[in-house]
């Protein structure tokens, strides 16, 4: 649909000091927020984390003694809720019979085909420059979505319809909406064009006067904090691409130095802890545990718990049948058992973020199986007495437990509790922190663990032995990672349809990502075997592919990630208003100039046959409608009339396909 809009091209006029004041808010965190992903026209909720920051919204405005003539919202459900939740906690409005007014003007940008989307894939997918044209260049938008020129057109008449006549009498206006509204507002505050449009980290749930606003855009839209935010969208792009090239680079220092001595054990592992410790921070400032635990379904529970089970019943079958382990020289083929018998990885949330998962299950589920798994472990060697296992070291991966995950986790948790605006705000610019201490980790990694004779063990044997082990290994270790990878895929497959997009993914990477730390932990130090370079060899490929198949893994992700968005494009199209109003008419057979439900089902339906030539379910369709009504029948008469259907369209858009709001029905039918 060719989205036309009244206000495009509205001119930049100067503004008056009036004696009113307006104070504009930012919805709080988002389900979508929080998972990373653009929601746009998508009506998605806060998350607790979002209303505890519209709670604060409201104390800071009933501490600042604030007392609203008027109040206006966008229609979306994530403004609504931090509306009444604030004025509820703020008592602010000067009298009960104050009603809260919807503007469609106001609502959050259409992202098209943007909508529900991974944000790191589609930097990937796009490229940095790429994606900050597309998204936050003021004269081009995603396909199916608007510019920036537009919605600073549709926000600035807003104001000038809606807020200045109170300003004029000198009242007090409250407006709740979006960060792609708020943004060029701030502009059209400032007496500046939509071409000096820069994208700010708004911070949620958090009034600020319309000069505060202005001041908040000149700081953050240059100079260090421009260089900040480009550092910290950066580094988290290529987050992935990071820790391989560090590993590699460890690995590279190693070798040519030659050096045979790596970093001393103790300042080995307290830089590991150290750096998870920093990494966990900030990964849980993003996360609420508390409510996380809700939105983790029991479908991809059972999945991920039936297969570590099915992992632990063949590796305990194999450790204690007898079949590997005939004496010292096979502790390697324990090692690899046991590979796949460690929880995942610490930092499978961080994956989750980056590759478009669900994230709650990441986080919540390699946490639980974190605590689980060690214990289990030592009741396994203490059963089995004949292995040479570092079970000592299993007091190190407590030490990990409390100081690289449970103490900076609580630390973030409580930050994000005492102060939800500022904790949020501060993950937002410093999350680049983080991503850089996995970055030292997998250095320190790279150096620590790779022979120093690797090079010549691999391509010019000097000894028999540790060439031997070096390529043995190497084939044990690609056997393992593709039977993990093979066997997660096979999951993926058996489950479709049990699962979604998001928790599928969140299910392979908590399946394909051991925790390397604790495993290695518990063969470092070990001298009793007859094969010690097999043991050395088996450390350093696990690291390696610990470190660098998931770089592969995003390639294929992103790939997939492109053509999907390329079909969704080459489907996508829209209609001008004139070609909805013939169809309105069509359907309007009574002549009322207005439409029912069942006929606005119906022209969603032919809006489809005339697009993409096919149309969604029925279901779907009457989601829809429901939420289109919701959102048009302002006068709440059962029918939506031309009028009301134009003025939305002429100023917000409608995408055609319905691709966007039909993926809000698939997550509300999940």
């Amino acid at each position: 649909m060719v989205k036309t809009n009244n206000y495009a091209n509205a001119s930049v006029a100067q503004k008056d000091d009036y004696p009113g004041c307006a104070y504009f808010v930012r919805h709080g965190e988002s389900t979508s927020n929080e998972r990373n992903i653009f929601a746009g026209v998508l009506d998605v909720d806060l998350t607790a984390f979002g209303r505890l920051q519209a709670r604060r919204a409201g104390i800071d405005i009933k501490k600042k003694g604030i007392k609203f003539d008027a109040v206006y919202v966008s229609h979306m459900r994530r403004a609504r809720q931090t509306c009444e939740i604030a004025l509820a906690e703020s008592e602010a409005l000067k009298s009960p019979d104050i009603t809260v007014e919807i503007d469609h003007r106001i609502s959050e940008k259409s992202f098209g085909i943007f909508a529900g989307r991974n944000l790191n894939l589609l930097r990937l997918a796009l490229g940095y420059e790429g994606f900050e044209e597309m998204l936050h260049s003021h004269n081009e938008a995603p396909p199916a979505g608007e510019k920036i020129s537009q919605v600073y057109g549709r926000a600035a008449s807003f104001y000038e319809e809606r807020v200045v006549p109170h300003l004029k009498r000198g009242e007090t206006v409250l407006v709740v909406c979006h960060q792609y509204v708020l943004e060029p507002l701030a502009l059209y505050l400032s007496d500046l064009p939509p071409t000096a449009y820069k994208h700010l980290k708004l911070p949620n749930g958090k009034a600020l006067s319309g000069e505060e606003l202005v001041k908040f855009r000149d700081k953050e839209s240059g100079g260090a904090a421009s260089l900040r935010k480009e550092i910290n969208d950066l580094s988290i792009m290529w987050a992935i691409l990071l820790y391989a090239a560090a590993f590699l680079l460890g690995c590279l220092v190693r070798t040519i130095s030659a050096s045979s001595v790596g970093i001393p054990s103790e300042l080995f592992r307290g830089l590991i802890v150290a750096c998870l410790a920093a990494s966990t921070f900030y990964t849980y400032l993003d996360i609420d545990f508390a409510a996380s635990k809700r939105k983790v379904t029991s479908t991809v529970k059972y999945i991920v718990y039936a297969w570590m089970l099915a992992r632990w019943a063949v590796g305990l079958l194999l450790i204690f049948s007898g079949i590997l382990y005939q004496g010292p020289g096979d502790l390697y083929k324990v090692m690899w058992v046991l590979f796949w018998m460690v929880p995942p990885a610490l930092t499978s949330p961080v994956l989750s973020v980056l590759w478009g998962g669900n994230l709650y299950p990441s986080a919540i589920l390699s946490r639980t199986l974190s605590i689980i798994a060690p214990v289990a472990l030592i009741v396994t060697f203490g059963l089995a007495k004949q292995l040479p296992i570092n079970s000592s070291s299993l007091i190190f991966f407590g030490v990990i437990l409390i100081f690289g995950l449970a103490i900076p986790g609580a630390l973030a948790q409580f930050w994000r509790d005492k102060s939800p605006v500022e904790s949020n705000h501060h993950s937002k610019n410093w999350k680049f922190i983080g991503v850089l201490a996995v970055a030292l980790m997998a250095l320190a990694t790279g150096f620590q663990f790779t022979p120093s004779t690797f090079l010549s063990d691999l391509f010019f044997s000097t000894d028999a032995n540790r060439s031997l082990a070096c390529l043995q290994q190497l084939a044990v270790a690609t056997l393992v990672f593709v039977l993990i990878r093979v066997f997660a895929v096979l999951t993926s497959v058996v489950t479709k349809g049990k699962l979604n997009k998001a928790e599928a993914r969140d299910a392979y990477i908590l399946l394909v990502n051991p925790n390397f730390f604790l495993w290695a932990a518990l063969f470092l130090g070990v001298s009793a075997t007859a094969n010690p370079e097999a043991v050395k060899y088996a450390i350093f490929w696990a690291a390696l592919g610990f470190f660098c198949i998931p770089l592969v893994e995003q390639i294929l992700f992103m790939n997939s990630f492109g053509n999907e968005l390329l079909r969704e494009t080459l489907r996508s199209s829209r209609m001008a208003t004139e070609d909805v109003r013939k169809l309105f008419h069509q359907l309007d057979t009574d002549a009322s100039n207005a439409l029912n439900r069942d006929e606005i089902m119906e022209l969603l339906g032919q809006i489809e046959d005339l697009t993409t030539g096919e149309r969604s379910s029925e279901d779907v369709r009457s989601y829809v409608t429901n939420y289109l009504f919701a959102t048009l029948d302002t006068d709440k008469n059962g029918t939506v009339d031309l009028a009301e259907l134009e003025d939305y369209v002429s100023t917000y858009g409608l995408v055609a396909n319905l691709n966007v709001v039909s993926a809000a029905a698939s997550q509300v039918a999940t």
